[in-house]
């Protein structure tokens, strides 16, 4: 079988560098070019790897020796580039968030499902081995009904620009032109992550009430956010997401009525010292009245071996679908389009008032 002739569509998201990275190593693939926007850095990004630069998408799109595309562009881009490429025949990996609206996330599903193409979102959290043991022991009822959840995901991304919201602004490494159309606020960046691990987890919420601030005095978006959801029948979320985080150890904890399971690193950037003893996983049933610790798992956040973006070319290698599909994306944009009316509106939110 012939291996999937690959090509990336913008670096404005840094993450590209790890499509491609992964690109060139999986077995089954070929990296054949690169688009970007931004000519000099599309440039420098095909020098790196050795593969032509196409400064005109069109161009690149109309090639017959390109299969499927990786999409790390502007996240307000999303949609269109995924509708283009569709257009165009080619399966798409898309980084997360999957699209900044619902609206343009059902305008992408139908270009994708009219032309047969399939579109991944790109969510790391699905594929970590802890993660998938956590949701192993969610599904086993061994906690009983479960009544409270908390998780936190963050970075530790402004002590290099020492809080100063101009130098933030200002660094080309992590660009914040305009902040209402990318949705680079807290919630809609690392909240990205919690979103899908929570849909994933528990389904979709019922409702939502949302707080964010502004830590960092003068960026245009909140740095931090708290939102807590409902469940119909099962517990309150309740999902921490943060720029400004400092060394914090503890990523998640499930409370049922029969026991508890705690996630002590190995989770987010902001985790960068070891906590001490504890495993990353410290799992407490009624049963045994004591806390046992699962330390099977490794303790970084990237376990050796571990690669999201492989997920997307091993389904294709395979002709099998996708494990995170665009629905599962479109539902995480849901979730965070709730959170940000909740928090702009300052009311609870029904997920059923969100639509395209």
């Amino acid at each position: 079988m012939p291996n999937i002739r690959f090509a990336q569509l913008s670096f404005w998201f840094g993450h590209a560098h790890g499509i491609c990275n992964a690109a060139q190593k999986h077995d089954s693939v070929d990296l054949i070019a690169i688009w970007d926007a931004d000519a000099k850095r599309g440039q420098a990004a095909a020098d790196h790897f050795g593969v032509e630069f196409i400064p005109d998408l069109d161009e690149l799109l109309a090639r017959d020796d390109i299969d499927a595309v990786g999409i790390a562009s502007e996240t307000q881009l999303h949609g269109e580039h995924i509708i283009r490429a569709a257009e165009a025949g080619k399966h798409c990996m898309v980084e997360k968030p999957f699209t900044r609206t619902p609206k343009q996330a059902d305008e992408a599903i139908a270009a994708a499902e009219k032309a047969g193409v399939q579109v991944m979102p790109v969510h790391n959290l699905r594929f970590s081995p802890a993660h998938e043991r956590m949701k192993e022991i969610v599904d086993s009822g061994v906690l009983g009904p479960i009544t409270q959840v908390r998780r936190r995901h963050g970075h530790d991304k402004y002590s290099a620009q020492d809080f100063d919201a101009q130098r933030i602004q200002n660094d080309p490494a992590d660009p914040w032109f305009d902040a209402d159309a990318e949705g680079r606020s807290s919630l809609y960046h690392a909240g990205s992550h919690s979103a899908f691990w929570m849909q994933w987890m528990f389904g979709m919420p019922e409702s939502v009430v949302s707080l964010g601030v502004s830590s960092v005095k003068g960026l245009p978006v909140e740095d931090n956010n708290a939102a807590v959801f409902r469940y119909a029948n099962g517990p309150l979320v309740t999902l921490h997401t943060s720029e400004t985080e400092t060394r914090a150890p503890l990523a998640t904890e499930i409370y049922g009525h029969k026991g508890a399971l705690v996630q002590v690193r190995g989770d987010h950037p902001s985790t960068r010292l070891d906590f001490g003893d504890p495993a990353t996983l410290m799992l407490y049933t009624k049963e045994t009245e004591a806390w046992q610790p699962l330390s099977e798992f490794h303790r970084s956040f990237v376990p050796p071996g571990y690669s999201v973006f492989g997920k997307f070319f091993d389904a294709l290698a395979k002709g099998e679908e996708m494990p995170i599909t665009m629905y599962d994306g479109r539902e995480c944009v849901q979730i965070l389009a709730a959170a940000d009316l909740a928090g702009k509106e300052g009311r609870q939110v029904e997920l059923s008032e969100i639509t395209g």
